[in-house]
C-alpha cells in the first residue's frame, strides 16, 4: 500500500481570517441568506442572532457577509467589496465592526475578559449611519462568566447595534442568552459546492471531489483532510481490499499488519473501509445513479449480494468499536479481513 501520513493539525481559531465573502459568493446557504435578506429589506433585522449548525460550513462567512452588507454604501446588503466600508471591514480596521474569532491562543474557552473588551469596543456610538456589528465565533465556548457579562448587552440592546453569535451547540449557552437571540439554522452544504470551494483554494478537480465526498458537507473539514491520503492512500487501500477476496491467512495477516502499523490515523482508514462497503450496498439497493463517496473508484466496487454487504458493514463497524476500546490492532484487523475476504 502507498505510504500514509498523519492528518495535519487544523488551523487555529486565532489565524487571520480570509477576506469576507459577499452573499453572492457564499455557496449552499440560500435559505438562511434569503431569510436575512427579507428581514433587511423589511427593516426587521433583529438586534441579536444565533447562527447555529455543524462546524466549518460557512456560518462565520455569512455573519461577516452581513457585516459587509449592513455597511456597504454602493451595494447595500449584497456588498460591493470595493468601497471604503467594505475594504476596512475586510482588513479588520472598521470602527463599527468587531469580531471575536474564538478563544485566545492556548485557551479552550472564550473568557470574560474577551467579552468585556468586545463590549467596550461596541459600547461607543456608531461613527456612521449604519449599526455597529459585533460577531462572536465559537460562541458555544463562552464561559458561564462570559455569558453572564454578555447578557447585559442582550437585555439592553442599543438601537444601533447588531450582535451575531456563531456556534455549533446551543446546549452550551444559557436559556437567557438563547431567548434573546433569533436563531438561524445552517446545514451541511452539497458535496459539489464543497468541491467548488476547494478548487477555489487551489485543489485540483479530482482531488477536490475526493475530499468533498468525505467532508460531511463542511468545507472547513475538507480543508483539513490529508490530500495525499485521499488521492493516493485511499485508492491504494480500497484497491487492495478488492484484491483480497479468497486470499489466504498469511496474506490477510500481512495486510492487517500494514494497516495496524501505518502512519495514517487508523480511525480514518477504518472510516474509508466502511465507506467502501456502504457504497457497494447503496449501488445494489438504489442503482448505479446513486451518489457514492468513492465515485472515482466505482468500477472496482465488490460485486457481492446484499446479505454479504450487510455482514461486511456490520463487521467493520464492530471492529471500529473494538479498536476504540483498545483491542489488539493486529488481531482485530486480521479477524476483519478474514470476513471481508470471503
Amino acid at each position: 500500500m502507498a505510504a500514509r501520513k498523519s492528518n495535519p493539525r487544523p488551523p487555529t481559531t486565532n489565524a487571520p481570517p480570509a477576506p469576507p465573502l459577499r452573499f453572492g459568493e457564499i455557496r449552499g446557504h440560500d435559505e438562511p441568506i434569503a431569510f436575512l435578506r427579507r428581514a433587511w429589506k423589511g427593516g426587521r433585522l433583529a438586534h441579536a442572532y444565533f447562527f447555529t449548525g455543524p462546524a466549518g460550513i460557512g456560518k462565520l462567512a455569512t455573519a461577516r457577509a452581513l457585516a459587509l452588507g449592513t455597511h456597504c454604501i454602493d451595494a447595500p446588503f449584497e456588498a460591493c467589496g470595493r468601497c471604503e466600508s467594505c475594504r476596512t471591514i475586510a482588513v479588520g480596521t472598521h470602527a463599527d465592526v468587531r469580531v471575536v474569532l474564538g478563544p485566545l491562543k492556548d485557551k479552550r474557552d472564550i473568557s470574560i475578559e474577551q467579552v468585556r473588551s468586545f463590549q467596550r469596543e461596541l459600547g461607543f456610538r456608531s461613527l456612521s449611519d449604519h449599526p455597529k456589528v459585533g460577531i462572536i465565533n465559537d460562541a458555544h465556548l463562552l464561559t458561564n462568566q462570559a455569558q453572564n457579562a454578555l447578557l447585559k448587552m442582550l437585555e439592553e440592546p442599543s438601537g444601533d447595534s447588531l450582535l451575531i453569535l456563531v456556534g455549533v451547540n446551543a446546549a452550551t449557552l444559557t436559556p437567557t442568552i438563547l431567548s434573546r437571540c433569533q436563531r438561524v439554522r445552517f446545514g451541511p452544504i452539497p458535496s459539489d459546492d464543497v468541491a467548488a470551494i476547494l478548487e477555489a483554494h487551489g485543489h485540483k478537480r479530482a482531488e477536490a471531489t475526493a475530499l468533498a465526498a468525505y467532508a460531511d458537507g463542511s468545507p472547513g473539514r475538507a480543508l483539513t483532510l490529508d490530500r495525499e491520503f485521499f488521492t493516493t492512500g485511499r485508492p491504494a487501500i480500497l484497491q487492495r481490499l478488492a484484491s483480497l477476496r479468497g486470499a489466504g491467512f498469511k496474506q490477510l495477516a500481512d495486510v492487517a499488519q500494514e494497516l495496524a502499523t501505518g502512519d495514517q490515523e487508523l480511525g480514518l482508514v477504518m472510516a474509508v473501509i466502511a465507506s467502501w462497503y456502504r457504497d457497494g450496498l447503496r449501488r445494489q439497493l438504489l442503482g448505479a445513479d446513486e451518489p457514492i463517496q468513492n465515485a472515482d473508484l466505482a468500477d472496482a466496487l465488490p460485486s457481492i449480494d446484499v446479505d454479504s454487504s450487510l455482514r461486511n458493514l456490520e463487521t467493520t463497524y464492530a471492529t471500529m468499536i473494538a479498536l476504540r476500546q483498545n483491542a489488539n490492532r493486529n488481531l482485530a484487523l486480521t479477524k476483519l479481513l478474514l470476513t471481508l475476504a470471503r
